[in-house]
């Protein structure tokens, strides 16, 4: 019985070493079922992953090779050894995928918490620059200067008035400023000052 299945081995190697297709279904089908039995078991947390389809790809490969193989044992051998390294790679492809997924939702989320928090300053600023509006002029025009960036000092002498002016205008205009901007606002009028 063994030389029997030997010379069938040795019939079905000849024959799918010649390129016939039905000893490459015979080889198919002998072998397909435990691959992705297998392929399923290392892929086991990664059920995205199609075992079947990576198998198929591996018999792809192994009829592109067919002229190469000796024995059965040694088709075998290349079948498991493929679908384990395919399986693996696939696992960091799929790693990879995931982490770059991640990687733009914490992106994206950092960008849109990025943006509705400048909607946010951007408001403020509109409300406080109205606010500005109403205040007496000497007053809104040293707040201006301020909120550019320039100092009491630079402001009285481009202004031609004392820096305690300045002082006492900027202290006014807090002053008319707090009954008309809510608490954002005003937490960012003192923040410049």
């Amino acid at each position: 019985m063994t030389s029997r299945f030997k010379i069938d081995e040795k019939a079905l190697l000849l024959q799918f070493q010649s390129g016939n297709k039905l000893a490459f279904d015979q080889i198919f089908r002998l072998y397909k079922p435990s691959l992705t039995f297998f392929g399923n078991k290392i892929l086991l947390n990664y059920s995205q992953i199609d075992s079947q389809e990576l198998v198929l790809d591996i018999f792809m490969k192994l009829y592109e090779k067919r002229a190469s193989f000796e024995s059965l044992q040694s088709i075998k051998a290349f079948l498991y050894i493929s679908t384990k390294n395919i399986c693996l790679n696939a696992i960091e492809k799929e790693k990879v995928r995931l982490k770059r997924i991640d990687t733009y939702l914490h992106n994206f989320d950092e960008a849109e918490d990025n943006v509705l928090n400048k909607i946010v300053q951007t408001e403020v600023y509109q409300e406080l620059y109205q606010a500005l509006e109403l205040l007496p002029e000497q007053c809104r025009i040293i707040m201006l200067q301020l909120f550019e960036g320039k100092t009491a000092k630079e402001i009285s002498e481009e202004l031609s008035i004392s820096v305690s002016t300045i002082n006492s205008q900027k202290a006014r205009a807090i002053s008319i400023l707090r009954k008309h901007i809510p608490g954002a606002g005003i937490a960012l009028l003192l923040l410049y000052f």
